[in-house]
């Protein structure tokens, strides 16, 4: 047992930084994975919700108003796991190789307030992203007249909202420059 301690206190000694570096990305890739799960299973938990016996007293057009929100919802939020779990990795990453994080935290916060008056554009993308999504303006699987773009919405992200066409032309729309939705599949009827 003494040797095996021995062994793995020489190979600790040379590879530590490698083996914690392998083992940021190891968890990294489990977080992700259980956190998309969980969304997943939350996005499949409502879908069978409303499409269960009870659910059809509401009404089919509110239980497909409900499922589709819940897609947009579930695409939105696995992204922002995704980014959040990546970012928290490069910065446990570059602490594990020497890099003064918190320096280049500072670094970032002046270089962001820079970047910022040049990336107005980017940040109403993203805010009307939130509002499109929160106020229910659209979601996958609509068909949309997006600022005269007629299709059916494939994905709702932050930033772009994807349409396809009738031709099967996908169009990637800001949604900061989206001015007027006109939303056909919330007709009254």
């Amino acid at each position: 047992m003494n040797g095996f301690l021995a062994w793995w206190g020489a190979i600790w000694d040379v590879w530590h930084t490698p083996i914690r570096i392998i083992a940021i990305i190891i968890g990294a890739v489990i977080v992700r994975s259980l956190l998309l799960l969980s969304v997943r299973r939350v996005v499949r938990g409502v879908i069978a919700g409303m499409n269960g016996k009870a659910a059809h007293a509401a009404g089919l057009v509110a239980n497909a108003r409900v499922v589709q929100r819940s897609r947009t919802l579930g695409s939105v939020l696995s992204n922002f796991f995704t980014w959040t779990v990546v970012l928290v990795a490069l910065s446990s990453i570059l602490s594990e190789l020497g890099v003064a994080v918190g320096a280049l935290v500072a670094g970032a916060g002046i270089l962001g307030a820079a970047l910022g008056f040049g990336a107005q554009s980017l940040v109403r993308d993203l805010i009307s992203g939130i509002f499109i999504v929160f106020e229910d303006q659209y979601g996958v699987g609509d068909t949309v007249n997006l600022d005269g773009v007629v299709g059916v919405i494939e994905a709702v992200e932050l930033r772009v909202t994807r349409v396809r066409d009738a031709d099967g032309t996908l169009w990637y729309l800001r949604n900061g420059e989206i001015l007027k939705v006109g939303n056909a599949s919330q007709k009254r009827g």
